[in-house]
């Protein structure tokens, strides 16, 4: 099976300032073509909202998998953040919540996502974590580079899974090394598989290939990316690499981390 990781609708279409078509009937269309089974809807704290998400899932529940969004730098009270993570999602619908420092504009060193953190790992269904690794913002100040910074949230919680969002692009093999031990965290290609051709991150993508397979998902960042442009340049890079790498980072690795009976297109959800 093949399963798009990493993508983003709105109610209305629209992508920003951009010509990007982000409607539902578009990802579907795109799906259809390059052959993905199911693909996850993230929500933009700000953007696109949690109901949306959720509501659009159930709609397509066969096809659409719903992350939710949570922006913890607005929250000054600490009491009011945890109460406010586990009313949205404790034992909810989605598979996952996605943080997105640099849109929001905050640091994830912050004490608001440890708080974020500490809340998520005292529940028994624990959603996993999509983090966005591009960090580097207008007027931002991080307390660490990005793979720094990364490696210490991951080896803090352990028992949470993160999907590293865009690889931290130019840093995509620094950061796999950086948390080659760190069994909880897996790199997620979106935007990195096309925006970078050409660059030397199709070398790093390339070795991966063969020494970091399991710790891999594909995703395009649709709308940002056409889908099968996508596929195709995993396709192209894993050309020759080791047996069954392409298989693993297409569909095997996700299935196994959110599916019962792992990598078998026809078993339930785990978050029906």
């Amino acid at each position: 099976m093949i399963v798009d990781a990493h993508t983003h609708i709105t109610p209305d279409g629209k992508w920003f300032n951009t010509s990007y078509d982000a409607s539902i009937n578009n990802l579907l269309r795109q799906m259809d073509e390059a052959n993905v089974e199911k693909a996850v809807i993230i929500g933009l704290p700000g953007h696109i909202t949690n109901e949306f998400i959720y509501k659009t899932s159930l709609s397509y529940h066969d096809r659409l998998l719903p992350v939710g969004s949570f922006n913890p730098a607005i929250y000054t009270d600490s009491k009011k953040l945890t109460a406010e993570i586990k009313d949205q999602f404790y034992d909810g619908p989605y598979i996952g919540i996605k943080l997105h420092p640099r849109l929001n504009a905050y640091d994830i060193l912050d004490d608001r996502v440890f708080a974020t953190f500490d809340e998520i790992s005292s529940w028994n269904k624990k959603p996993a974590i999509w983090i966005d690794t591009f960090f580097y913002y207008p007027g931002g100040k991080l307390k660490k580079p990005p793979v720094e910074a990364l490696h210490d949230i991951i080896g803090a919680y352990p028992s949470l899974i993160f999907l590293l969002s865009h690889s931290a692009g130019p840093d995509i093999l620094k950061l796999a090394y950086a948390i080659r031990s760190c069994n909880n965290a897996y790199l997620d290609l979106s935007l990195v598989l096309t925006k970078f051709e050409g660059s030397s991150v199709e070398c790093d993508i390339s070795h991966l290939l063969n020494n970091f397979e399991k710790r891999m998902v594909f995703g395009t960042d649709f709308p940002e990316e056409n889908i099968l442009n996508g596929i195709n340049a995993l396709k192209k890079l894993a050309r020759y690499k080791k047996k069954n790498a392409e298989e693993d980072v297409i569909g095997n690795n996700f299935a196994r981390l959110f599916f019962k009976g792992g990598a078998n297109g026809k078993q339930k959800d785990r978050n029906p």
